[in-house]
């Protein structure tokens, strides 16, 4: 059965027209009353990757926080907002975002995800031992709230990815160790939780989204939409229509394809994709990370196949925080400054996500430049 994907214009975060945007995007969906009951409780899980201010296009705008809170309350609702964050508590990143102001005023509690607990129904395909924070259990409905943005390891970071955020912050890099040497792998995983959680419902903040360097350094974009779905997985593939690319450019949506996932089709209600279709959009370049090699040659030759995070020593502020967050502890402060042990280093890129001065870029090795082999994303512009 086809899923159904609502596309809302919205070109400011005036939270009038916001909370009219929402509510036509929730409408053709069945309304909010077909999510949220008197006396649910209401899990919001935004993008609270990192505290930034909402024009840095980093988190979940806290108009989209406002609007979504409002018609949960005027259903009867009892939400609250939760995440971990990738540096910091959710707590701390809401209040540089403009999230924790709405929440305080609307009596919303903010939920630290530090409870792990291992799913009562392994529903993973390949990981069947992924610990999710307990709120979400606790919840009887989810509602994902991802913001439209760039991903070095990813190439995006929309309603699936988004979920990564529901393993309580110390496990993630526990992950990134056992999966994010491989890309496919990690993708695996998300998909595994996306597997797990299945929100009720995804709202993506595409009003203002990030390109280039995200998804806590790139620049922000005015793209004028906001996107709602039952299914993040769907949505997702919608705005790979949107960008004119492949939607198995996206990892994710590849992984779920070949597990039969995501194949029933979409239907696009609200504004038409030929009418809004983004005309310019700086996506990540990914190389490949093995170019399908035997081991023994694979292996000595990663420097130089595959890309790699490299600091600017100019922007650079040495605040630490890329080494403190380092999964396998390949980045080292020195005399002279951060020095990568690109041996040790997995290509996580948490390094690249953290850095609150956009000192980290993902650069390719040198055997890609030479040999002109990035992958390349049918339409990518």
């Amino acid at each position: 059965m086809q899923t159904t994907v609502s596309i809302i214009r919205c070109q400011t975060y005036d939270e009038k027209e916001v909370l009219k945007a929402l509510r036509r995007s929730i409408d053709f969906l069945g309304g909010i009353g077909a999510f949220v009951k008197r006396g649910d409780r209401v899990l919001l899980k935004p993008n609270l990757l990192y505290g930034k201010a909402p024009e840095k296009a980093v988190t979940t705008h806290p108009s989209i926080i406002k609007g979504v809170l409002q018609m949960i309350r005027e259903e009867g609702g009892s939400p609250c907002i939760g995440d971990s964050p990738g540096m910091g508590n959710a707590t701390g990143v809401c209040e540089k975002a403009g999230i924790k102001r709405v929440a305080d005023a609307m009596g919303c509690p903010i939920v630290e995800f530090n409870r792990p607990v291992l799913p009562t129904e392994r529903k993973g395909r390949i990981f069947k031992s992924i610990e999710i924070d307990r709120a979400i259990f606790e919840a009887d409905v989810v509602f994902n709230l991802p913001k439209w943005k760039t991903h070095a390891q990813m190439l995006l970071t929309l309603g699936v990815k988004n979920l990564f955020g529901c393993v309580p912050g110390p496990r993630k890099a526990l992950w990134h160790l056992k999966a994010g040497v491989d890309l496919k792998v990690f993708a695996q995983m998300l998909v595994d939780i996306y597997q797990i959680i299945q929100p009720s419902l995804t709202i993506l903040d595409g009003v203002v989204g990030m390109e280039g360097n995200g998804p806590n350094s790139g620049d922000p974009i005015p793209l004028g939409l906001i996107l709602a779905s039952r299914d993040p997985l769907c949505l997702d593939q919608i705005v790979c229509d949107l960008l004119g690319i492949s939607r198995k450019s996206l990892l994710t949506n590849r992984v779920a394809y070949e597990q039969g996932l995501g194949r029933d089709g979409v239907a696009v209600v609200g504004e038409r994709l030929e009418d809004v279709k983004i005309q310019k959009f700086n996506l990540p370049h990914l190389s490949r990370i093995d170019w399908n090699l035997p081991g023994f040659i694979k292996k000595p030759l990663k420097n130089a196949l595959s890309t790699k995070p490299v600091i600017d020593e100019e922007v650079c502020k040495l605040c630490n925080q890329c080494v403190d967050i380092c999964p396998p502890e390949s980045l080292k402060r020195r005399e002279k400054g951060l020095v990568f042990d690109y041996g040790k280093c997995i290509r996580c890129f948490c390094c690249q996500e953290i850095c609150p001065e956009g000192a980290i870029t993902i650069q390719p090795g040198w055997a890609t430049k030479f040999m002109g082999e990035r992958l390349k994303v049918k339409g990518q512009r």
